[in-house]
């Protein structure tokens, strides 16, 4: 008998013990996954802050490295240029700009505008002298091309977009186009409107003015080619002579430079284009 209370005394003790142990092992259990949790959470923000700090300074510093890359790819492909041996025969103006472009780490944006006579000949002179830049400059120079088949006054009235941020503007101002059509005076009104609003977007631009192609027996067209110099010189405008490269109008071989329309040739563009080349690359 004693023997069985022993037993069941026995059997009453585990079995509390047993449940006090399962009970400990819970609260346990409880505390581990509750330091878990909280540690987790407290590794996701310091992952999510250190996120956040490399976006922000991705972003604020993105445009600064963009701007210094560029910078970077203009200063070495002008390292491989000789500046000085290029814009030797530059007016001064042009000169410094193309320099002051250089050491700001910028390329030029030029514009080549004039009458539909930069097309003539295969190819015609503009054509020829965009690649001579090209080669010269290794990319410093980044030329655009606009031609328009018309006086001045309906170059203006249709509305030319002249907001790119050109540099240096090259422009035949379509004086043979306005021989007969629109008053010297007129047409120097309408340099000035085209400078006007390439200066409204880039105010140190320079302004390069040339006559179009001379053609065989001209009268009244030398003397506004004339008055285009005069007016360049008076405005301090830069004003290339491509004139001096062709015979005289008044020599029978200047129409082997030029159509029956008047309108440059072959042999006419490379001589028109030539002069150009010398300006702008001292060659």
């Amino acid at each position: 008998m004693d023997l069985c209370y022993l037993y069941v005394y026995i059997m009453f003790y585990w079995e509390g013990a047993f449940i006090v142990l399962k009970k400990l092992i819970y609260i346990v259990s409880i505390v581990f996954c509750a330091v878990a949790l909280i540690f987790s959470y407290a590794s996701w923000n310091v992952k999510l802050s250190a996120a956040g700090k490399s976006t922000t300074q991705t972003t604020g510093h993105s445009t600064a490295m963009e701007k210094e890359k560029t910078e970077e790819a203009v200063a070495a492909d002008s390292a491989e240029i000789d500046m000085e041996l290029l814009t030797e025969n530059m007016d001064t103006q042009v000169q410094s700009l193309f320099q002051n472009r250089e050491q700001q780490g910028d390329k030029i944006q030029m514009l080549i505008v004039g009458s539909d006579s930069m097309e003539s000949g295969e190819p015609g002179y503009a054509e020829l002298l965009t690649t001579a830049l090209d080669e010269s400059y290794a990319g410093f120079v980044e030329t655009e091309i606009m031609s328009f088949d018309g006086t001045s006054e309906e170059f203006l009235a249709s509305g030319p977009n002249l907001s790119a941020g050109y540099d240096v503007v090259l422009l035949e101002p379509f004086t043979l186009k306005n021989n007969g059509r629109v008053e010297i005076e007129t047409e120097h009104l309408h340099i000035q409107n085209v400078f006007g609003e390439i200066l409204s977007e880039t105010d140190d631009a320079v302004l390069v003015l040339h006559p179009p192609q001379p053609i065989y027996g001209a009268q009244f067209y030398r003397t506004q080619v004339t008055a285009l110099e005069e007016f360049a010189e008076l405005r301090n405008y830069a004003y290339i002579d491509h004139w001096q490269e062709w015979p005289s109008t008044e020599d029978l071989t200047l129409k082997e430079y030029l159509t029956e329309d008047s309108n440059p040739n072959n042999t006419g563009a490379e001589t028109w284009a030539n002069a150009l080349i010398a300006y702008f690359t001292g060659s």
